[in-house]
């Protein structure tokens, strides 16, 4: 497996790179591998099958241009980029347990995708989210096999005791810890130092266990944000022998020619422009790659008649098929902005509320890179726990030890997240809460049993219509067990035991909503919920040619021959924790893979 972090970062395209702007540009409709989707995997999949100069690769994204775009680039403006043009702008249905509401899903819709527009948080998972893919696929090549590596953050500081430089590798993608310190951080590792036990202090959650408080490392590199389109795709574009569409949509892919021993090889991909334009096809002689994302490879796998049956037949799509489990699974990290009124005066809503101020600190960020602008509108600490033994006795869905229940992360402001508007005055501190073992994806009747994470309910995603240009219908499942709706509660009250701690005393004035007892807490967070944006799930990984999962331990879809899958929908369970690391390192794995079968 290929090490993940550090030197390589170009803010801007080559001139004599090959980046499409329409499939009518094709020199050729014949390659090697077409990879669907120029996300996070897509481009590691683009750059490592076409590195070796002798294999023809296509890559069709539906989105637009990373170039130039200062939401994505500049790391602190990043929620800039929800609900924009380079967002998907996916939403939920009504969800039951969140009194009906809908909940926004952003995904990236630009190359580099969701890495291009998410909060940049880099955790590689514990040793046993690793070992568990393993197990849940019957695949020891799953298991774990060390990553990732540091560069200095923007402001130079001593990084000694925040992270351990031997757990980290080298690659592409830059990481660091925060360029640009709050008042926050001391306090913060200070109470994890003093109150220890559940909050004890981690001095590196990516040298294979979560558990504990510590610094957070983004994908972040000289100050600007490092995509899987900067990383791996942009320093590539030269390569004669890969070619990236952009603005193009792959509506179906099917097999050209007649099964074999009843098994269709998947050899083709119909791409077009719009619901009412002309379609292009455009075969390849090796494999068809989907990295379309947890929604989008899951939409294009039952319109090309891969899916369960029952859903095919009721939109008239004929069945190649029958795979019971696409789209089904889905699952996705609740979250909670708990909010406190400080005595501050270097929070950030002074740069939400004035736009001279936020003017000034661009300036300096693009004279030298330092600044507010350096780090994400997040926070510089987070904290990864267990329940406490006694909220549910015996009965942890985690994948092990190593990995949490709950997350916390402390932000020194107002983070607008969910339906509360930033106050007009006032300075504030939001402690983010998130559910990272959800349950919404297990049959609670196997909790009697201890077979836990064998069987699965979770989330669906669903065709609104035959059109590839709808949008599919997605229900997250949000709070539909007890144990997730009491594990956010138990986030509630953990959040108001670490700031009572005496560390916080003159600044923390009081809590933004007070709370008399836990239903109370229920219900906010019923009220108050959006997710981390972390969905999963839709074609995951099953062991053997079974039934069980959509794709193999290899990640080839079962029931066809030339399709993979190679995006978050795969994953068999969900990380505990920001996935974004998982989906590089998965795509790594699977880039070795398809070298291995089709590569001398």
């Amino acid at each position: 497996m290929r090490l993940l972090c550090a030197s390589t970062f170009l803010l801007a395209l080559p001139a004599f790179s090959r980046l499409l702007t329409s499939i009518s540009e094709l020199d050729d409709l014949k390659y090697d591998f077409v990879v669907i989707g120029g996300g996070t995997a897509g481009s590691v999949l683009a750059n490592r099958l076409s590195e070796d100069g002798r294999h023809k690769v296509l890559v069709v994204e539906a989105g637009v241009d990373n170039a130039n775009i200062q939401d994505i680039i500049v790391p602190f403006l990043g929620p800039g980029a929800f609900n924009s043009l380079v967002d998907w702008n996916f939403t939920s249905i009504p969800q039951t347990e969140m009194f009906n509401r809908t909940i926004p899903l952003p995904r990236g819709f630009v190359l580099g995708g969701s890495s291009s527009i998410n909060f940049m948080t880099w955790n590689r998972g514990s040793d046993d989210v690793w070992d568990n893919f393993a197990r849940l696929s019957n695949d020891s090549g799953w298991s774990w096999d060390s990553v990732s590596r540091l560069t200095p953050p923007s402001d130079g500081h001593n990084t000694t005791g925040e992270v351990i430089p031997s757990a980290h590798g080298n690659g592409p993608v830059l990481t660091s810890l925060s360029g640009f310190a709050t008042e926050l951080d001391p306090i913060v590792s200070g109470t994890a130092r003093s109150i220890g036990g559940r909050f004890k202090y981690n001095e590196d959650p990516n040298a294979g266990d979560m558990i504990g408080t510590s610094f957070v490392q983004n994908s972040i590199g000289h100050g600007a944000r490092s995509s899987a389109a900067t990383a791996y795709l942009v320093p590539i574009l030269h390569r004669p022998n890969l070619d990236v569409v952009i603005h193009s949509r792959v509506t179906k892919v099917r097999a050209s020619y007649p099964a074999q021993n009843d098994i269709p090889t998947i050899d083709t991909v119909e791409i077009a422009h719009s619901a009412t334009g002309p379609r292009i096809e455009v075969t390849a002689s090796r494999e068809i790659i989907l990295s379309a994302g947890v929604f989008g490879t899951a939409q294009l796998l039952m319109l090309s008649g891969v899916g369960p049956k029952e859903e095919l037949e009721k939109r008239h799509i004929p069945v190649v098929v029958d795979s019971p489990d696409v789209g089904k699974h889905l699952v996705d990290h609740p979250l909670l902005a708990n909010y406190f009124v400080v005595n501050s005066n270097t929070s950030f809503e002074r740069v939400l509320r004035n736009g001279s101020i936020a003017e000034d600190l661009l300036g300096q960020w693009e004279a030298n890179r330092t600044g507010l602008m350096v780090d994400p509108a997040a926070g510089n600490t987070a904290a990864f726990l267990k329940n406490p033994a006694d909220l549910f006795p015996k009965f942890d869905p985690s994948s092990g030890p190593k990995s949490a229940n709950i997350e916390m992360i402390f932000c020194n402001g107002f983070e607008p997240l969910g339906p509360t508007s930033l106050p007009s005055n006032g300075s504030f501190m939001t402690v983010i809460t998130a559910v990272v073992s959800p349950t919404s994806r297990m049959n609670l009747f196997s909790f009697i049993s201890d077979n836990f994470s064998d069987v699965f309910i979770g989330g669906t995603l669903t065709l609104n219509s035959t059109n590839p240009f709808d949008s599919p219908v997605i229900d997250p499942r949000l709070y539909s067990t007890e144990f997730d709706i009491q594990t956010m509660v138990q986030a509630m009250k953990d959040v108001d035991t670490f700031v009572s701690e005496s560390a916080w005393e003159g600044y923390i004035v009081r809590p933004f909503v007070e709370f008399s007892n836990d239903e109370e807490r229920a219900i906010y967070a019923r009220n108050n919920s959006i997710t981390v944006n972390h969905s999963v799930g839709t074609a995951r990984m099953g062991p053997g040619d079974g039934t069980d999962g959509v794709v193999d331990s290899s990640l080839r879809v079962k029931g066809v021959n030339g399709l993979r899958i190679v995006d978050a929908s795969v994953y068999p369970q969900i990380p505990e924790n920001h996935p974004q690391a998982v989906a590089y390192i998965l795509a790594e794995r699977a880039s070795d893979l398809i070298r291995s079968c089709h590569f001398e």
